[in-house]
Protein backbone atom coordinates (compact mmCIF):
# COMPACT_ATOMS: atom_id res chain seq x y z
CA UNK A 1 0.00 0.00 0.00
CA UNK A 2 2.54 2.90 0.57
CA UNK A 3 4.47 1.62 -2.34
CA UNK A 4 1.01 2.24 -4.32
CA UNK A 5 1.11 5.99 -2.48
CA UNK A 6 4.56 6.55 -3.38
CA UNK A 7 4.40 5.90 -6.84
CA UNK A 8 0.99 8.13 -6.93
CA UNK A 9 2.50 10.96 -5.43
CA UNK A 10 5.91 10.37 -8.02
CA UNK A 11 3.53 10.39 -10.54
CA UNK A 12 2.09 13.66 -9.73
CA UNK A 13 5.02 15.39 -8.97
CA UNK A 14 6.10 14.47 -12.80
CA UNK A 15 3.10 15.54 -14.07
CA UNK A 16 3.33 18.52 -12.08
CA UNK A 17 6.56 19.08 -12.81
CA UNK A 18 5.92 18.99 -16.62
CA UNK A 19 3.19 21.06 -16.82
CA UNK A 20 5.59 24.10 -15.08
CA UNK A 21 7.84 22.97 -17.87
CA UNK A 22 10.19 22.00 -15.33
CA UNK A 23 10.80 18.54 -15.69
CA UNK A 24 10.93 17.03 -19.94
CA UNK A 25 9.92 13.61 -18.79
CA UNK A 26 9.98 12.13 -22.48
CA UNK A 27 14.05 13.61 -22.03
CA UNK A 28 14.67 11.46 -19.24
CA UNK A 29 13.82 8.25 -20.53
CA UNK A 30 14.32 8.86 -24.51
CA UNK A 31 17.12 11.45 -24.11
CA UNK A 32 16.45 15.30 -25.61
CA UNK A 33 14.89 15.77 -29.45
CA UNK A 34 16.29 16.24 -31.65
CA UNK A 35 19.20 13.96 -30.98
CA UNK A 36 22.82 15.09 -31.59
CA UNK A 37 23.15 13.29 -34.96
CA UNK A 38 20.31 15.65 -36.35
CA UNK A 39 21.53 18.64 -34.64
CA UNK A 40 25.22 18.42 -36.22
CA UNK A 41 22.80 18.13 -39.63
CA UNK A 42 21.23 20.94 -38.39
CA UNK A 43 24.49 23.05 -37.67
CA UNK A 44 26.13 22.38 -40.66
CA UNK A 45 23.72 23.32 -42.85
CA UNK A 46 23.41 26.38 -41.21
CA UNK A 47 27.75 26.75 -41.13
CA UNK A 48 27.50 26.37 -44.54
CA UNK A 49 24.93 29.23 -45.73
CA UNK A 50 27.03 31.66 -42.87
CA UNK A 51 30.69 30.82 -44.23
CA UNK A 52 30.02 31.36 -47.61
CA UNK A 53 28.11 34.42 -47.20
CA UNK A 54 30.90 35.93 -44.89
CA UNK A 55 33.87 34.30 -46.95
CA UNK A 56 35.14 31.90 -44.30
CA UNK A 57 36.74 28.75 -44.33
CA UNK A 58 34.31 26.03 -43.45
CA UNK A 59 32.04 25.81 -40.09
CA UNK A 60 34.17 28.62 -38.92
CA UNK A 61 32.54 31.34 -37.38
CA UNK A 62 34.69 34.26 -36.34
CA UNK A 63 38.64 35.23 -37.00
CA UNK A 64 39.22 37.51 -34.03
CA UNK A 65 42.34 39.46 -33.84
CA UNK A 66 42.97 40.80 -30.55
CA UNK A 67 43.85 44.17 -29.93
CA UNK A 68 46.85 44.47 -27.12
CA UNK A 69 49.64 43.21 -27.91
CA UNK A 70 50.71 41.79 -24.66
CA UNK A 71 47.87 39.36 -23.77
CA UNK A 72 43.82 38.83 -24.48
CA UNK A 73 41.06 37.44 -22.14
CA UNK A 74 37.80 35.09 -22.42
CA UNK A 75 35.25 35.15 -19.93
CA UNK A 76 33.59 31.51 -19.21
CA UNK A 77 30.63 31.20 -17.43
CA UNK A 78 28.33 27.87 -17.82
CA UNK A 79 25.19 26.43 -15.48
CA UNK A 80 23.28 29.30 -15.15
CA UNK A 81 19.85 27.53 -15.37
CA UNK A 82 17.82 30.65 -15.43
CA UNK A 83 14.05 30.59 -14.98
CA UNK A 84 13.15 33.93 -15.83
CA UNK A 85 13.75 37.74 -14.88
CA UNK A 86 13.96 37.08 -11.14
CA UNK A 87 17.46 34.80 -12.19
CA UNK A 88 19.45 36.93 -13.90
CA UNK A 89 21.81 38.72 -11.18
CA UNK A 90 24.81 36.78 -11.68
CA UNK A 91 24.54 36.68 -14.99
CA UNK A 92 24.09 40.73 -15.87
CA UNK A 93 27.21 40.74 -12.97
CA UNK A 94 29.20 38.62 -15.46
CA UNK A 95 28.34 40.43 -18.67
CA UNK A 96 28.98 43.71 -16.83
CA UNK A 97 33.01 42.17 -15.36
CA UNK A 98 33.45 40.81 -18.77
CA UNK A 99 33.49 44.28 -20.55
CA UNK A 100 35.39 45.87 -17.89
CA UNK A 101 33.02 47.41 -15.50
CA UNK A 102 31.06 46.74 -12.12
CA UNK A 103 28.35 48.02 -11.19
CA UNK A 104 27.01 48.57 -7.66
CA UNK A 105 23.83 50.73 -5.99
CA UNK A 106 24.33 52.31 -9.41
CA UNK A 107 28.03 53.35 -9.01
CA UNK A 108 29.83 51.61 -11.77
CA UNK A 109 34.13 50.88 -11.13
CA UNK A 110 36.28 50.06 -13.67
CA UNK A 111 37.78 46.63 -13.04
CA UNK A 112 40.00 45.64 -16.06
CA UNK A 113 40.36 45.20 -19.76
CA UNK A 114 36.85 44.13 -22.34
CA UNK A 115 36.68 40.24 -22.68
CA UNK A 116 38.17 39.55 -26.48
CA UNK A 117 35.30 36.92 -26.19
CA UNK A 118 32.87 35.26 -23.93
CA UNK A 119 32.17 31.52 -24.20
CA UNK A 120 28.81 30.22 -22.29
CA UNK A 121 29.28 26.33 -21.49
CA UNK A 122 25.55 25.45 -21.78
CA UNK A 123 22.63 24.09 -19.29
CA UNK A 124 21.97 28.58 -20.13
CA UNK A 125 18.15 27.83 -18.88
CA UNK A 126 16.24 25.69 -16.88
CA UNK A 127 13.26 25.93 -18.24
CA UNK A 128 10.80 26.73 -21.45
CA UNK A 129 10.84 30.05 -22.98
CA UNK A 130 13.87 31.31 -21.54
CA UNK A 131 16.40 32.04 -24.31
CA UNK A 132 14.80 35.44 -24.73
CA UNK A 133 15.31 36.18 -21.33
CA UNK A 134 19.07 35.02 -21.59
CA UNK A 135 19.32 37.12 -24.89
CA UNK A 136 18.20 40.25 -23.54
CA UNK A 137 20.64 40.19 -20.84
CA UNK A 138 23.56 39.49 -23.22
CA UNK A 139 22.67 42.27 -25.62
CA UNK A 140 25.30 44.76 -23.86
CA UNK A 141 28.05 42.09 -25.14
CA UNK A 142 27.05 42.84 -28.68
CA UNK A 143 26.67 46.29 -28.72
CA UNK A 144 29.86 46.87 -27.10
CA UNK A 145 31.04 44.71 -30.24
CA UNK A 146 31.92 41.50 -27.61
CA UNK A 147 31.94 37.72 -29.39
CA UNK A 148 29.58 35.82 -27.96
CA UNK A 149 29.80 31.79 -28.23
CA UNK A 150 27.57 29.36 -26.51
CA UNK A 151 27.60 25.47 -26.53
CA UNK A 152 24.33 24.07 -25.24
CA UNK A 153 23.88 21.38 -22.26
CA UNK A 154 21.54 19.31 -21.59
CA UNK A 155 18.47 21.30 -20.34
CA UNK A 156 19.06 23.76 -23.22
CA UNK A 157 17.50 20.97 -24.85
CA UNK A 158 14.92 19.65 -23.33
CA UNK A 159 11.34 20.15 -24.44
CA UNK A 160 12.49 20.31 -27.52
CA UNK A 161 14.35 23.38 -27.08
CA UNK A 162 16.68 22.72 -29.74
CA UNK A 163 14.58 25.08 -31.92
CA UNK A 164 14.52 27.82 -29.97
CA UNK A 165 18.16 27.24 -29.16
CA UNK A 166 18.78 27.17 -32.86
CA UNK A 167 16.90 30.20 -33.65
CA UNK A 168 19.02 32.93 -31.23
CA UNK A 169 22.51 30.74 -31.67
CA UNK A 170 22.08 29.08 -35.16
CA UNK A 171 25.08 26.38 -34.50
CA UNK A 172 26.17 24.26 -31.80
CA UNK A 173 29.21 22.49 -33.73
CA UNK A 174 31.51 25.05 -35.44
CA UNK A 175 35.45 26.63 -34.21
CA UNK A 176 36.73 30.06 -34.60
CA UNK A 177 40.75 30.97 -33.77
CA UNK A 178 42.32 33.99 -32.15
CA UNK A 179 44.81 36.04 -33.86
CA UNK A 180 47.52 38.21 -31.53
CA UNK A 181 49.42 41.31 -32.93
CA UNK A 182 52.23 39.51 -34.32
CA UNK A 183 50.53 36.73 -36.07
CA UNK A 184 50.23 34.21 -33.46
CA UNK A 185 46.95 32.06 -33.95
CA UNK A 186 44.98 29.86 -31.06
CA UNK A 187 41.84 27.60 -31.99
CA UNK A 188 38.62 27.07 -29.92
CA UNK A 189 36.34 24.57 -31.18
CA UNK A 190 32.94 23.48 -29.87
CA UNK A 191 31.03 20.20 -29.93
CA UNK A 192 27.98 19.06 -28.71
CA UNK A 193 27.51 17.03 -26.17
CA UNK A 194 24.08 18.18 -25.20
CA UNK A 195 23.35 14.18 -24.69
CA UNK A 196 26.60 13.03 -23.31
CA UNK A 197 27.60 11.94 -26.74
CA UNK A 198 29.26 13.33 -29.94
CA UNK A 199 27.47 10.60 -31.86
CA UNK A 200 29.45 9.11 -34.52
CA UNK A 201 29.21 12.16 -37.90
CA UNK A 202 30.30 15.02 -35.28
CA UNK A 203 33.23 12.87 -34.08
CA UNK A 204 34.55 12.39 -37.46
CA UNK A 205 33.89 16.28 -37.74
CA UNK A 206 36.28 17.16 -34.93
CA UNK A 207 38.63 14.50 -35.65
CA UNK A 208 39.18 15.51 -39.65
CA UNK A 209 39.46 18.90 -38.23
CA UNK A 210 42.25 18.39 -35.73
CA UNK A 211 43.94 16.39 -38.30
CA UNK A 212 43.98 19.37 -40.75
CA UNK A 213 44.52 22.10 -37.56
CA UNK A 214 47.11 20.39 -36.17
CA UNK A 215 49.39 21.03 -38.94
CA UNK A 216 48.76 24.57 -39.50
CA UNK A 217 50.94 26.15 -36.69
CA UNK A 218 48.38 27.20 -33.45
CA UNK A 219 49.73 28.40 -30.21
CA UNK A 220 47.20 26.36 -28.34
CA UNK A 221 44.27 24.21 -29.48
CA UNK A 222 41.22 24.79 -27.15
CA UNK A 223 37.87 22.23 -27.13
CA UNK A 224 34.84 23.25 -25.70
CA UNK A 225 31.44 22.09 -24.42
CA UNK A 226 28.93 21.29 -21.88
CA UNK A 227 29.71 17.62 -20.41
CA UNK A 228 32.47 16.53 -18.40
CA UNK A 229 35.17 13.84 -19.35
CA UNK A 230 36.23 12.54 -16.05
CA UNK A 231 34.23 13.06 -12.90
CA UNK A 232 31.26 11.18 -12.45
CA UNK A 233 28.44 12.53 -12.03
CA UNK A 234 25.17 10.91 -9.85
CA UNK A 235 22.66 11.07 -12.42
CA UNK A 236 22.70 8.16 -14.43
CA UNK A 237 20.11 9.36 -17.02
CA UNK A 238 20.47 10.41 -19.84
CA UNK A 239 23.12 14.16 -20.39
CA UNK A 240 24.89 13.01 -17.48
CA UNK A 241 28.31 11.21 -18.65
CA UNK A 242 30.44 10.20 -21.85
CA UNK A 243 30.43 5.80 -22.28
CA UNK A 244 33.59 4.84 -21.20
CA UNK A 245 34.16 4.20 -25.00
CA UNK A 246 33.84 7.50 -26.21
CA UNK A 247 36.12 8.73 -23.19
CA UNK A 248 38.80 6.39 -24.50
CA UNK A 249 38.38 7.78 -28.15
CA UNK A 250 38.39 11.21 -27.26
CA UNK A 251 41.10 11.35 -24.78
CA UNK A 252 43.52 9.67 -27.74
CA UNK A 253 42.28 12.29 -30.40
CA UNK A 254 42.70 15.37 -27.97
CA UNK A 255 46.55 13.89 -27.12
CA UNK A 256 47.36 13.20 -30.62
CA UNK A 257 46.10 16.25 -32.16
CA UNK A 258 47.71 18.77 -29.28
CA UNK A 259 44.24 19.84 -28.07
CA UNK A 260 46.04 21.47 -24.78
CA UNK A 261 42.66 22.47 -22.68
CA UNK A 262 39.38 21.16 -22.71
CA UNK A 263 36.68 23.11 -21.11
CA UNK A 264 33.27 22.14 -19.63
CA UNK A 265 30.45 22.55 -17.04
CA UNK A 266 27.76 20.01 -16.35
CA UNK A 267 28.66 19.08 -12.78
CA UNK A 268 28.30 22.16 -10.54
CA UNK A 269 31.66 22.20 -9.25
CA UNK A 270 35.09 22.95 -10.08
CA UNK A 271 37.68 20.08 -10.84
CA UNK A 272 40.62 20.13 -13.12
CA UNK A 273 42.66 17.02 -14.09
CA UNK A 274 45.70 16.73 -16.71
CA UNK A 275 45.47 12.94 -18.87
CA UNK A 276 48.02 12.31 -21.21
CA UNK A 277 48.93 16.03 -21.20
CA UNK A 278 45.79 17.59 -22.10
CA UNK A 279 44.35 19.73 -19.17
CA UNK A 280 40.73 18.77 -18.60
CA UNK A 281 38.70 21.79 -16.30
CA UNK A 282 35.08 22.04 -15.14
CA UNK A 283 33.59 25.18 -14.22
CA UNK A 284 31.76 25.75 -11.32
CA UNK A 285 27.78 26.67 -12.23
CA UNK A 286 26.69 30.42 -12.29
CA UNK A 287 23.13 30.11 -11.43
CA UNK A 288 21.59 32.78 -8.61
CA UNK A 289 20.82 29.59 -6.16
CA UNK A 290 24.40 28.94 -5.48
CA UNK A 291 25.10 32.39 -3.74
CA UNK A 292 28.66 32.44 -2.17
CA UNK A 293 30.08 29.57 -4.93
CA UNK A 294 28.25 30.97 -7.96
CA UNK A 295 31.79 31.27 -10.30
CA UNK A 296 32.87 32.20 -13.84
CA UNK A 297 36.22 31.69 -14.76
CA UNK A 298 38.59 34.08 -17.17
CA UNK A 299 41.45 32.82 -19.59
CA UNK A 300 44.16 35.31 -19.71
CA UNK A 301 46.77 34.34 -22.82
CA UNK A 302 49.69 36.05 -22.64
CA UNK A 303 51.81 37.23 -26.40
CA UNK A 304 55.48 36.17 -26.87
CA UNK A 305 58.32 37.12 -29.72
CA UNK A 306 59.78 33.84 -29.60
CA UNK A 307 58.54 30.42 -30.67
CA UNK A 308 58.10 29.23 -26.97
CA UNK A 309 54.19 28.81 -26.51
CA UNK A 310 52.40 31.60 -24.67
CA UNK A 311 51.77 30.86 -21.04
CA UNK A 312 48.07 30.26 -20.12
CA UNK A 313 46.69 31.91 -17.06
CA UNK A 314 43.42 30.31 -15.88
CA UNK A 315 41.37 32.18 -12.88
CA UNK A 316 38.14 30.95 -11.15
CA UNK A 317 36.31 33.88 -9.69
CA UNK A 318 33.81 33.05 -7.09
CA UNK A 319 30.61 35.64 -6.55
CA UNK A 320 29.58 36.14 -3.30
CA UNK A 321 26.85 38.50 -3.70
CA UNK A 322 26.38 42.06 -5.04
CA UNK A 323 29.08 43.57 -2.76
CA UNK A 324 31.60 41.09 -2.91
CA UNK A 325 33.82 39.34 -5.79
CA UNK A 326 36.76 37.19 -4.39
CA UNK A 327 38.81 34.96 -6.68
CA UNK A 328 40.76 31.74 -6.76
CA UNK A 329 43.58 31.00 -9.23
CA UNK A 330 43.13 27.75 -10.29
CA UNK A 331 45.99 27.59 -12.40
CA UNK A 332 49.53 29.53 -13.11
Amino acid sequence: MNNHKFLSLLLVCLVTCSACNRLDIGGIFGGCKPHHDARFKHSMVWNDVYCLSNNLEDDCLAHIHAKDSAYYTIYWATDLHIQGEGMTVMLDTFVSMSMGNYTIQGKTFNVGDTATAVIFCGDIIDAKNNYPVFYRHIQPLYDNHVPVFCTPGNHDLCFGQWTEYEAHFHTSTYWFDITTPNGKKDLYISVDSGDATLGSEQFKWLKNLLEQKSKEGYRHIIVFTHTHMFKRDSNNAHGANYAVEEIYELTYLFSKYRVEYYICGHDHSHEETTYKNVKYYTIGAMKDSYLGKAAYMTMTVFNTTGQDAAPVYLELHRMSGENYISWDDVNN
